[in-house]
């Protein structure tokens, strides 16, 4: 008797168990949706596009160029005063707060190069087609505070130790947005006429300097971690164009290319001719530095492979280059800065980008998109994709070469 009470009580868990664990297999009707993805930064107009489309169902048969929306209204409010700003089709789902029907500057200027996204203030983004209307907020964060920070000497794999630079990075700080926009439009020139600060870095490579992702930081930048939840660091070099010949081992020290000597043949055609000559490259045969024959190979493991040129005829044929800008994530402050994060020699302007909560909502799941089953977190009511803001600040540093 005993037993089979016991064998009841056995079963009767055991069903209560299978019944938590059961799963609701219901289907889900599709319901065709919008799905909208913007973004602006303070301090500045609105540079990025908004992109429009549509939802698709698993099975339907659909080119993406069809997915794009072309006639829809879009529109940004700003929340604390009531302003708004107008967007316009640009073609392929994409729209921009330039109308083309504007025909001189100063009409664009008064409409769109006026409205300035500002730091704590919330804005509202519409999106209507076809009597459906998808609506998100975002807080813009306020700027993100960087400093310059002593870091203590360095020690490297030989135990030797290296002192860690400190630079200047802050010299950037106060510039207004239509200065900001003359040194984007033409920076070594601004930097030089304007008297701007920057620090210079000798780019090393060896051992202690590059061979791994915690190598030697050329220097240290710290910030207010504590206030945001992502941030965002980002490398742009301003001389990854520069164009020469390609560098060459002058065995007879005259300063000329003389014939026989060797030279690196960084397009692979056998040829001395044109190269970008700032990229940081070690040539594979060796050449001119010992220490950098594992150069390419140690960037290619912590960063991507080098990229080469598709065929056209000229020198960029099969001429290897890196990705520029570079976008890093950063947890913690401060945050070391080493040789991964330049890919060229000259002038970088770094930027530090703290996001919006809503930013940090859509990502936060599944932040390299693998789960093809988890839907990111979105901030549009009656749709998908994400509206976010962000606040940045910027310096500007120079990295050179050893011998230089």
């Amino acid at each position: 008797m005993i037993s089979k009470i016991k064998f009841l009580n056995y079963f009767l868990f055991f069903m209560i168990i299978i019944q938590s664990c059961s799963f609701d297999d219901n289907t889900i009707e599709y319901q065709e949706q919008l799905v909208v993805f913007a973004s602006i930064n303070a301090g500045f107009p609105v540079f990025d596009t908004v992109f429009v489309s549509r939802t698709a169902e698993v099975g339907e048969s659909v080119d993406s160029e069809d997915l794009y929306i072309e006639d829809a209204n879009v529109k940004l409010i700003n929340m604390a005063d009531s302003s708004e700003l107008n967007f316009y089709s640009v073609g392929n789902g994409r729209y921009y707060p330039v109308d083309l029907s504007m025909q001189n500057i100063d009409s664009v200027a008064s409409y769109w190069l006026n409205y300035i996204i500002s730091s704590g203030t919330t804005y509202r983004l519409v999106v209507s087609h076809d009597g459906d209307s998808v609506i998100a907020q975002t807080s813009v964060p306020e700027k993100i505070v960087i400093s310059p920070i002593d870091m203590p000497d360095y020690e490297c794999p030989d135990g030797s130790s290296e002192p860690v630079s400190t630079v200047n990075v802050n010299n950037l700080d106060n510039l207004t947005f239509e200065q900001m926009a003359l040194l984007y439009q033409n920076p070594l020139q601004y930097i030089e006429s304007n008297n701007i600060n920057v620090d210079s870095l000798k780019f090393r490579i060896g051992d202690c300097y590059t061979k791994s992702f915690a190598s030697l930081p050329l220097f240290a930048v710290d910030f207010n971690e504590d206030d945001y939840n992502t941030i965002q660091i980002i490398s742009y070099a301003l001389e990854s164009d520069k164009v020469d010949l390609e560098p060459y081992d002058d065995i007879n020290q005259n300063g000329i290319y003389d014939e026989g000597e060797q030279f690196s043949d960084r397009n692979r055609n056998g040829i001395r001719d044109s190269c970008y000559i700032n990229l940081i490259y070690s040539d594979e045969k060796g050449l001119f530095d010992n220490d950098s024959l594992e150069y390419n190979r140690l960037s290619d493991i912590w960063k991507n492979p080098l990229k080469r040129g598709s065929v056209d005829g000229t020198w960029k044929g099969n001429s290897p280059y890196r990705n520029n800008p570079w976008l890093w994530n950063a947890d913690t402050a401060p945050s070391p800065i080493m040789w991964l994060y330049f890919d060229y020699y000259g002038h970088y302007m770094m930027t530090y980008k703290s996001t919006s909560d809503s930013y940090f909502n859509y990502f936060r799941g599944d932040p390299v998109g693998q789960n093809i089953y988890l839907l990111p977190d979105s901030n549009f009511e009656g749709g998908l994709g994400v509206f976010y803001s962000s606040s940045s600040s910027s310096f500007i540093v120079k990295i050179i070469q050893p011998n230089s």
